[in-house]
């Protein structure tokens, strides 16, 4: 994620919630997690989970304004506003948002997504009224003046250009989603190279602002210690008496054309030594693959002794740095990975073993205990997320926007848990394939 021009504070947490503590192995334990969901007349779908373990309340509002809704031309238009949203309102004045959280002793953050806009603070629960009073007066009426944008943008591109400097590999990773997802708005990044960005016209950012920042194209999530009938009186205090948007137009459906493998190189990147971006691309989807590729992902990735990790940095030693993971793009899955090697040869090397090791899994060769571990460890990441305010609203939100029934958080964990070796391995012969592959080798050759 990159980070936002204007200084916020980490993403805050409750302190763990009474749900189950994980099992070893087996299936999820049995619980409920408690939503209430409707919708204003104006068309903003709300969100609301009540838990009075501890006197927090987080309040996330989540708009379909992420950077597939940006035009040819706009890269980085999403971003921007996402940081206008924080430079005043009608009764706000600019970062007085932050300011006012943050006297209160809570904590806020925001990000851009490929498929929203999210904006998330946690603070103490006598405050609700607070938090959705701002969220709805920016809603309502943020500051989109050509001043405030030309600072904005100065800034973004100020921080964006210093990280390009601090970081040889940062735009490896724009261009290599370029390749992976071969579609223009479904394989931009967040700011790009910066050009776009700097020649935004104020027309197109207030265009943008009022088309997608409005109720019948958001998701408004409150977490903690509420009580949901006062809530939903302060929601309608707020929100209802804000218009609707007009013609909203649908999120763009993808257009992926590749025959066989995708591959580049960058060799100009001043570093001394090698590496290399490999990911695969997958869609469309059947039922059940995207909770397959999750456990996938733990299998490969997740953990000191995740099989790649122990492979590479442990074993063969052919490399000194791996990372990487699964990656959403509406309805489009990419898994990512990124390697650094001490020479063109090592960084062969590895290439072959991640693509041994992948094969490896079509063959059926991954072992109950193998598997049991990866279960294990996405479960507790998995319920540790829903022991948060902040990880709760998210996943419900997350929920929302892919059109999963959002009072289904335990099912969802069922379902993942209930994956076999044989899952594992037909999904990699299905789709871990040449055409669905790309490859983005950096530094000397």
């Amino acid at each position: 994620m990159i980070r936002p021009a204007i200084v916020l504070l980490a993403s805050s947490f409750f302190p763990a919630l009474c749900l189950p503590a994980p099992a070893q192995d087996g299936p999820a334990p049995r619980w409920s997690l408690p939503v209430q969901e409707y919708r204003l007349r104006n068309g903003l779908r709300v969100i609301l989970s009540e838990d009075d373990s501890f006197p927090l309340v987080t309040v996330a509002i989540a708009y379909s304004a992420g950077t597939a809704r940006e035009r040819p031309g706009q890269e980085g238009l999403a971003y921007l506003i996402e940081n206008l949203m924080f430079q005043g309102s009608e009764n706000v004045g600019p970062l007085q948002h932050v300011g006012y959280v943050q006297k209160v002793g809570g904590e806020l953050n925001a990000t851009t997504q490929f498929d929203k806009t999210l904006y998330y603070q946690t603070l103490p629960s006598n405050q609700l009224a607070l938090a959705l009073w701002l969220e709805s007066d920016r809603m309502r009426s943020a500051n989109v003046t050509p001043s405030s944008i030309e600072r904005q943008r100065a800034d973004i591109l100020e921080e964006h250009w210093s990280r390009l400097a601090r970081d040889p590999y940062l735009e490896s990773f724009s261009v290599f989603d370029a390749l992976l997802f071969p579609d223009p708005r479904y394989g931009r990044s967040v700011i790009g190279d910066g050009a776009e960005l700097a020649r935004i016209a104020h027309a197109d950012v207030s265009e943008f602002y009022q088309t997608f920042y409005v109720p019948n194209n958001a998701v408004l999530c409150i977490v903690g210690n509420i009580q949901p009938a006062k809530a939903r009186e302060l929601v309608a205090r707020f929100f209802e008496s804000l218009p609707p948007g007009q013609g909203i137009p649908p999120p763009p459906p993808p257009q992926f054309e590749q025959e066989g493998e995708t591959a580049a190189a960058m060799p100009g990147v001043p570093i001394p030594n090698s590496g290399f971006h490999l990911g695969y691309r997958f869609y469309p989807l059947q039922t059940g693959d995207a909770h397959s590729l999750r456990i996938l992902e733990y299998v490969l990735l997740r953990g000191k002794t995740s099989r790649l990790r122990a492979r590479l940095l442990d074993n063969d030693r052919t490399a000194y740095h791996l990372s990487g993971g699964l990656e959403e793009r509406g309805r489009v899955l990419g898994l990512k990975i990124f390697c650094l090697t001490n020479n063109a040869i090592m960084s062969d090397r590895s290439q072959r073993a991640i693509l041994s090791e992948i094969e490896k899994v079509r063959l059926g060769q991954v072992s109950d205990d193998e598997l049991a571990k990866a279960k294990r460890l996405f479960k507790m990441d998995y319920l540790r997320r829903l022991g948060t305010g902040q990880g709760r609203a998210i996943l419900l939100i997350e929920a929302a926007f892919s059109n999963r029934p959002v009072d289904s958080l335990a099912d969802e964990l069922d379902r993942h848990l209930r994956v076999s070796s044989s899952s594992l391995a037909n999904l990699v012969a299905r789709y871990f394939l040449p055409s669905h592959r790309a490859v983005l080798r950096l530094g000397p050759r």
